[in-house]
């Protein structure tokens, strides 16, 4: 077992179907094979606190996705309830229609809205690099990054998003020039995949594939993430 990849890695099950007894299985994963963070819809964050107390694992969550389409008022509203259910790190998705719009503006408030909600708790934006151009790529990480951004996504890993690709984690990575973190996401399957993402500079990993990644062990993964 590799514990210096599981030290990277937000393990995640966010499917709709998730069923109560997968979310445990999920939390023993997590506690067995010493995750750095445990990602799941903000409905069980409450399960998953209970389950996870006195492990080292954080408790994560993501919204917004995959659409990225409500008001950022609602977005904030949805901040605040999953930093009150404990949620110490929360990933979103900002509204694309605005940067594909050139509205750059309202692209970057809609972030600075989930920042200012989150009062500190490290928002990592999912940029969602599989619908941008090249120029909408570096764009969008510099935005973020003024709204806020404690970290910075390539991908929600869901509809089109895209998957992580070296190229891609290093462009965010030159963008951030250690101004924030970088975290890739998006069909990371292998050890040596996820080797290659820290390699390129990726703090950390998001992936739903995290105990096959860190035991060697082949597992069937249902989830896309």
């Amino acid at each position: 077992m590799s514990q210096e990849l599981a030290q990277h890695i937000q393990q995640t099950l966010v499917r709709p179907d998730a069923s109560l007894i997968e979310i445990e299985q999920f939390c023993e994963e997590c506690r067995t094979y010493g995750f750095q963070g445990a990602m799941i819809s903000p409905l069980w964050l409450s399960v998953v606190k209970e389950r996870l107390e006195g492990a080292p694992t954080i408790l994560c969550t993501a919204l917004g996705y995959p659409m990225g389409g409500m008001t950022s008022l609602s977005k904030a509203f949805e901040v605040r309830d999953v930093v009150a259910r404990g949620a110490q790190q929360i990933d979103f998705m900002p509204a694309v229609g605005y940067l594909k719009s050139g509205w750059y503006g309202a692209y970057r408030r809609d972030i600075a809205a989930v920042v200012e909600a989150a009062e500190g708790v490290p928002i990592k934006v999912m940029l969602e690099f599989g619908m941008l151009t090249e120029d909408e790529k570096r764009a969008a990480a510099e935005l973020a990054i003024e709204g806020g951004a404690a970290y910075l996504k390539n991908s929600s890993g869901w509809g089109q998003g895209g998957t992580a690709t070296v190229e891609d984690i290093q462009l965010l990575t030159s963008i951030a020039q250690g101004r924030v973190q970088v975290k890739a996401s998006g069909g990371i399957r292998t050890a040596e995949q996820a080797r290659a993402m820290l390699d390129a500079g990726a703090a950390l990993l998001g992936t739903s594939a995290g105990v096959q990644i860190v035991s060697g062990e082949a597992q069937t993964v249902k989830d896309q993430y």
